[in-house]
């Protein structure tokens, strides 16, 4: 994609510059849907101006060399897994909700209660004790800093997966590159690209999936990745494909960059999109793990109630916020 190629910046300078053209009479000389989006970005320049700003429904996500993550090593008697997450407070809330789910293992255990504490790092402390350290399981929470050049991406935050007959259109305009002196063979749908070739140093038939380029308008989620199942005959060898919504980290990363008229669009986001429920009682926004109100004062159970009346809601309002420079 060409706008890979651009700073955010550089690529709100373009659309501008396409709205303020879009009456000119070089714009009658465009293709009808090109024409139309420069029409619709002269619609939005002018509501700007006036004050009446539409909702967005894109974000743009994507660390810069420098950036700082966290990265979350969880170990038990049956895997040892790491992974990064955007702030320390991610990382926390994440390592909570795995103590949660494995409350019971230590509840009920010495001074350890039968239900986990609401306060996270409270939860965390009982369950592996000061060290972080509990003999079969621990973990480990360090920051690292980010080397590798990564690309920025647009990606929808009312994202929705291409229904049967725009999956069918965009099946049909799928292409295929021949081998040649710059790569394998691959085939390309929405962006796509996937390739299958005979790995001669390995001694294998190799398949690999690249989803740098795929196309954020049908298949990249809120979180900027794409739903894929593998499927080896027959047999699915990997699927993420029940993952809808931001991943906590993504979450995170608005909440930090939003002002607060933004941060009230994402938080009736994060609850119409299930990472977060608001307590009937007081309103306050608790993470889909936290089984009571974590607000001072109330403590009221209502985890479950408030899931199910608030998942009926309607859609959530989109948003933008400008990416990292």
């Amino acid at each position: 994609m060409l706008a890979e190629r651009f700073r955010p910046s550089d690529i709100e300078s373009l659309v501008r510059i396409a709205g303020t053209l879009a009456h000119s009479p070089s714009a009658a000389e465009l293709p009808p849907h090109y024409r139309e989006l420069a029409q619709r970005v002269h619609a939005e320049i002018v509501a700007e101006a006036a004050g009446r700003r539409s909702p967005a429904s894109s974000a743009l996500l994507g660390p810069r060399p420098g950036e700082q993550v966290w990265m979350l090593r969880i170990w038990t008697r049956h895997e040892d897994t790491t992974e990064p997450y955007a702030t320390k407070g991610a990382a926390l809330a994440e390592l909570a909700a795995h103590v949660r789910s494995s409350w019971d293992n230590v509840g009920g255990q010495g001074d350890v209660p039968e239900e986990p504490p609401a306060d996270d790092a409270e939860a965390i402390d009982l369950y592996y004790g000061p060290d972080g350290d509990a003999g079969d399981e621990g973990y480990e929470l360090y920051p690292e800093e980010i080397r590798r050049q990564q690309r920025s991406r647009t990606v929808p935050l009312n994202f929705l997966f291409p229904d049967d007959v725009t999956a069918e259109a965009l099946n049909r305009r799928a292409v295929f590159y021949a081998a040649d002196d710059d790569g394998p063979s691959c085939s390309e749908v929405a962006g796509v690209l996937v390739f299958g070739y005979l790995d001669a140093k390995d001694g294998v038939v190799r398949v690999s999936v690249h989803t740098d380029s795929a196309d954020p308008e049908h298949v990249v989620r809120p979180d900027g990745t794409v739903p894929l199942r593998v499927v080896v005959d027959d047999t699915v060898v990997f699927d993420d494909s029940n993952h809808h919504a931001p991943h906590p980290p993504v979450l995170e990363q608005l909440l930090d960059a939003a002002d607060p008229e933004q941060e009230a669009v994402v938080y009736s986001l994060a609850v119409s999109a299930g990472l977060m429920w608001s307590c009937p009682r007081c309103q306050w926004h608790n993470p889909r793990a936290t089984e009571r109100c974590a607000r001072p004062g109330c403590g009221r159970k209502a985890k479950a109630v408030a899931i199910d009346s608030q998942a009926a809601a309607l859609p959530a309002p989109t948003l933008t916020l400008e990416g990292p420079r």
